[in-house]
């Protein structure tokens, strides 16, 4: 089983996502597990305080290290006390190491447990990297409000690779030919009095021509 432990101060949000469809029978199927923690809960203050401002100035706040390494060293504790169990934190970045489906793939392959942080405002206090040895991840080349999102796509994603997850471990897409273009019925669809229909090659049933269209149709990966 591979457990994933998403920290956030908004954990409802990705709770409503893994809960869902694949994500939700992985869990109950004890394929992959996946925990939350609020640093809020962490935090050393009666207002659950866990953002200041920058130093040396500049705009919006920055997350504060202690909520953040006190929920963490908690999580590392507990996973601790299993046996064989290998720890990963990550920490997303606009400069992180580049998500992939490959980087994904590794991740399950070498860890039993991860640990995604996902941050808010201006970014995380720096210590928190240095502290636990974390990994800064970009899941694309763009700046998003939350790090909850980024989570998401590395849970799914790194689900994915995990035999039985999608039912039928064929079905994994990385692994076949695959066409940005599909079709399902019916095979002549009319609207505005104009037909579309589903390309011949789909329906003649010889794999090879379809696997070379699908090829000539596919996305890059």
């Amino acid at each position: 089983m591979i457990r994933f432990h998403i920290v956030s101060i908004f954990p409802e949000v990705v709770r409503a996502y893994c809960e869902a469809s694949i994500l939700g029978r992985a869990q109950e199927s004890k394929l992959i597990q996946i925990t939350y923690t609020d640093p809020r809960d962490y935090a050393e203050n009666k207002w659950g305080k866990v953002d200041d401002r920058p130093y040396a100035g500049g705009p919006g706040m920055v997350m504060m290290a202690d909520p953040l390494v006190r929920a963490l060293d908690a999580i590392i504790k507990r996973v601790s006390k299993r046996k064989k169990s290998k720890t990963k934190v990550i920490i997303f970045s606009l400069q992180g190491t580049q998500f992939t489906n490959a980087y994904a793939k590794k991740l399950v392959s070498k860890h039993t447990d991860i640990i995604l942080v996902a941050g808010r405002y201006e970014g995380i206090d720096a210590r928190v990297k240095k502290i636990f040895k974390a990994e800064e991840v970009s899941v694309g080349p763009f700046v998003l409000t939350g790090g909850e999102v980024p989570a998401m796509v590395v849970v799914d994603a790194c689900a994915r690779q995990i035999e039985g997850v999608l039912g039928k471990y064929e079905s994994l897409e990385e692994g076949r030919a695959h066409s940005s273009e599909v079709y399902t019925r019916p095979e002549i669809y009319e609207w505005k009095n104009k037909k579309y229909k589903v390309p011949k090659v789909l329906l003649g049933g010889d794999h090879k021509k379809i696997e070379e269209w699908k090829k000539s149709k596919g996305n890059k990966r």
